[in-house]
């Protein structure tokens, strides 16, 4: 499997774009986003993606050059309309929306609707931290993108949708959880594909309720994630679904879905509207330093605080490179070759 500097990356996914009639702003933010979470180890939402959302842009579900737009606001609230651009693009500024309706009111809250894929929710609330807030986005698939069955059901009834929430520390890194209601992302079982991996007991369950550990069969549609912590990540979904769907035009998720993307639910919250900056922070710090000093259960050398990890995996990956897997980068060559991109 080769091994890339982020950097190098970064061009090869943002020159795929303009060439196929991107804007520089909509594949420089899409680009960038793609090889953070690739960064990050959240390598099912990382380069993977950009043959995806090629074919989408050809198929016409990602529309190039439309904008994010604001359709209701009030001094602290808005529903934003991706107009079915690239779904980074429209994430992104819709984060930017919160942040300033905060800035001016202590909280803001987004909701969006026609939006696409935004890849890992994880990548958008460092915006928040970066501007002296906590960040919060969850997500559904607008109502559609079925693919978990409900705790004491069969099927693909709900999508797998997730929730990721971010809080500035006193360490080098935030406090940060991003996660999905499904015992694990749908993309990870095509990361498992590509890899000619088996996934984890307890992933997947087949049609008549039966485990799978073949990630082909969750792909090829004939398999469902399963919620994690039966009936917690079940009613955290419901929960997410709801933030997400019935706050904004896009609605909850139904049978009979007319498109797929993703709807949002986006919240910024000012800290120093209730404690200053430097004594949230260090209060953090020190919950950090409790919870660490814990002795280790058996198996483990250390504790990790939600975030950490994705920290320590950016730190490594930035000095040492980003492997890519080979059937990921043989389907990336093709498009790059199609549309004159050198790699």
């Amino acid at each position: 499997m080769p091994t890339f500097k982020p950097d190098e990356l970064c061009r090869i996914g943002r020159e795929i774009y303009e060439q196929i009639g991107a804007s520089p702003e909509e594949a420089e933010t899409v680009a960038n986003l793609l090889v953070d979470a690739n960064l990050a180890g959240h390598d099912s939402h990382g380069v993977v993606r950009i043959p995806q959302y090629v074919s989408a842009i050809k198929r016409g579900q990602i529309k190039l050059g439309t904008s994010p737009e604001i359709e209701k606001e009030t001094a602290a609230t808005a529903i934003v309309n991706g107009h079915w651009g690239f779904g980074h693009v429209t994430a992104k500024a819709a984060m930017e929306v919160a942040i300033e309706k905060a800035r001016e009111t202590a909280v803001g809250i987004v909701t969006v609707h026609q939006c696409n894929h935004i890849g890992r929710l994880g990548a958008y609330t460092p915006l928040a931290v970066d501007a002296g807030m906590a960040g919060l986005i969850t997500n559904n698939g607008h109502g559609a993108d079925r693919s978990m069955a409900p705790f004491g059901g069969l099927g693909r009834i709900l999508p797998a949708s997730c929730m990721a929430v971010a809080f500035p520390s006193d360490r080098d890194f935030p406090v940060a959880l991003d996660l999905t209601a499904a015992a694990a992302a749908g993309g990870k079982m095509r990361v498992a594909l590509a890899r000619g991996e088996k996934v984890p007991e307890g992933w997947l369950m087949t049609a008549d309720g039966q485990p799978t550990n073949e990630p082909g069969d969750y792909v090829n549609g004939s398999a469902s994630l399963v919620p994690f912590g039966g009936h917690k990540g079940y009613g955290l979904g419901i929960v997410f679904d709801i933030l997400s769907g019935a706050f904004s035009p896009a609605g909850c998720t139904r049978e009979k879905s007319p498109v797929t993307g993703n709807a949002l639910f986006i919240q910024a919250i000012r800290i120093d509207a209730f404690v200053a900056m430097d004594e949230f922070t260090s209060e953090v710090g020190r919950f950090i330093d409790y919870v660490k000093a814990s002795d280790n259960a058996p198996g483990f050398d250390e504790i990790l605080m939600p975030g950490e990890r994705s920290w320590r995996n950016q730190v490594d990956r930035e000095a040492n490179g980003i492997v890519i897997e080979d059937k990921t980068w043989t389907e990336i060559c093709d498009v790059a070759q199609e549309l004159n991109v050198k790699v």
